[in-house]
């Protein structure tokens, strides 16, 4: 039962990271709104047993490559390493979507985000503008972003890692 609940769990977060890295939002509000719509195929508000089978089972077809109905981690790594591979532009590895967000916030064009910038165009950030500004100078680059993104993955695995050597509680 850990094994499945790992995988599945494992399977979303690599799904969901380049997403909410490059719009700029958490697993609720317009993102969780998307996926629910995805998996809502009838379109009725609710999601039936079928409609949520269907949608992780695609989701588990995009993970097993050599179509054997297992998943390796080997598999597991090379599908995370494309997804990233999308990410990785010209600019040094970031979203295109996100350069160009982050630029257009970045309204007196000095390549950072002051607290006011990142408030008024990237809210998400400024909710965690303190965390970013790793060197405390007021502002945010986009390499502080990425290394706080690197950072906050890194404490949900940690977590994640820890939460399954506990016991299952029924």
């Amino acid at each position: 039962m850990k094994a499945l609940f790992r995988l599945i769990l494992t399977g979303s977060l690599l799904c969901t990271a380049p997403l909410v890295h490059a719009c700029d939002v958490g697993l609720h509000g317009e993102y969780g709104d998307y996926i629910f719509k995805e998996m809502d195929k009838n379109g009725d508000g609710a999601i039936s047993k079928k409609e949520f089978d269907a949608y992780h089972s695609a989701q588990f077809k995009k993970f097993d490559l050599n179509h054997d109905g297992k998943i390796t981690q080997e598999e597991m790594d090379s599908v995370h390493e494309k997804m990233a591979g999308k990410c990785d532009t010209r600019r040094g590895g970031r979203d295109e979507t996100f350069d160009e967000r982050f630029d257009e916030s970045d309204i007196n064009h000095d390549g950072a985000l002051s607290k006011d910038e990142a408030e008024i165009g990237m809210p998400m950030l400024f909710a965690h503008f303190d965390e970013i500004d790793t060197n405390k100078d007021g502002k945010i680059t986009k390499e502080e972003v990425a290394a706080g993104m690197k950072k906050m993955h890194e404490k949900m695995h940690e977590q994640y890692d820890e939460d399954m050597k506990k016991p299952d509680q029924k």
